[in-house]
């Protein structure tokens, strides 16, 4: 039997509506904070002055152990890109047209497979371009495979590579200009180049 009152359904209480996060604006200031850090480490990389040291012009500067070379008139040292490292030294000679670097490295390989991975890795870590005009260098303490390389920056380079089978180790130069004075500066390069006497020659 009816009581004769009507029973109202309770509606459940309305919750809060939930905002969505916003992510976006905190995703993009820390991309800011991080390119704004990369921008004044670039800019302090390319404002940081080169660490040179005076160089006697003329006579053998020693690379490593392993070699010598003597500088041409107006070059000095570049300490910040040499490396005294026994088992790998390097010597970067930075002139008034360019910059020149010698390297000394193990190497178990022929020369041909050297110069294939020399090209490779100009190509790849310094955006250069081989012109494919691979030719053969003999100078009084050095031979082997002599190449030139176009760079996306503007410069040409010129690269000697030399492999000792016996001594299981290689020796790379390279010489690098602005295109413009390229050819006024490769005659001091290759002065350098035929200055080059390794340990067992000296």
């Amino acid at each position: 039997m009816s009581s004769g009152r009507h029973e109202h359904a309770i509606a459940p209480p309305e919750l809060p509506r939930r905002e969505p996060y916003r992510t976006w604006p905190g995703a993009l200031a820390v991309l800011a904070v991080i390119l704004v850090y990369l921008g004044i480490v670039i800019v302090i990389d390319d404002h940081t002055p080169t660490d040179l040291e005076p160089v006697a012009a003329g006579k053998p500067l020693a690379v490593g152990a392993v070699l010598t070379v003597v500088p041409e008139d107006g070059y000095a040292l570049d300490v910040s890109d040499s490396s005294p490292d026994p088992d790998k030294p390097s010597t970067q000679l930075v002139g008034p047209t360019g910059n020149f670097l010698i390297s000394v490295n193990s190497w178990n390989g022929t020369l041909a497979q050297l110069v294939e991975r020399e090209k490779d890795e100009f190509t790849a870590y310094a955006d250069a371009r081989p012109l494919g005009d691979d030719a053969t260098f003999t100078a009084p303490g050095l031979s082997g495979t002599s190449f030139s390389l176009l760079l996306d920056n503007g410069k040409q380079a010129r690269a000697w590579i030399s492999v000792d089978e016996t001594a299981k180790r290689s020796i790379v130069i390279s010489a690098a200009s602005p295109s413009e004075v390229f050819r006024q500066a490769l005659p001091h390069a290759q002065a350098m180049v035929d200055s080059v006497r390794v340990e067992a020659q000296r």
